[in-house]
């Protein structure tokens, strides 16, 4: 089988709707790849594989049940840094804003969650 994280975002999302792929193994192939190309690439500011990893099996038991699911469900989707996220730090690539939590979702964040978005950074 193709790696999944090489897969487009629509393949995947054909396989993640028919059952062939699960969200939690897209989300654990997207951290590897994050993981193996990230000290070149530096695109993360921050990456929570725990909070990733269980909202995709989180996914993957609502879609076991037989709910109908979201657009996006079960794709990874990074956030910039600059778009505040409730669960990941927000720190607008500035020293003056290290540490900085938001208290709640930027409404893109929101809609993204809503749709069924695992949002591993």
């Amino acid at each position: 089988m193709t790696d999944p994280a090489d897969l487009s975002a629509l393949a995947a999302r054909e396989r993640l709707i028919s059952g062939a792929l699960s969200a939690s193994e897209l989300t654990r192939a997207c951290l590897r790849r994050i993981a193996a190309r990230e000290p070149e690439v530096q695109a993360w500011s921050c990456v929570d594989e725990k909070l990733a990893l269980a909202r995709a099996e989180s996914l993957d038991r609502y879609r076991q049940t037989g709910n109908p699911v979201g657009p996006l469900h079960g794709l990874p989707v990074g956030i910039k840094d600059i778009i505040d996220t409730e669960e990941l730090p927000t720190e607008n690539g500035n020293r003056l804003d290290a540490g900085r939590r938001p208290t709640t979702d930027a409404l893109l964040v929101a809609r993204l969650r809503a749709a069924g978005a695992v949002i591993p950074g």
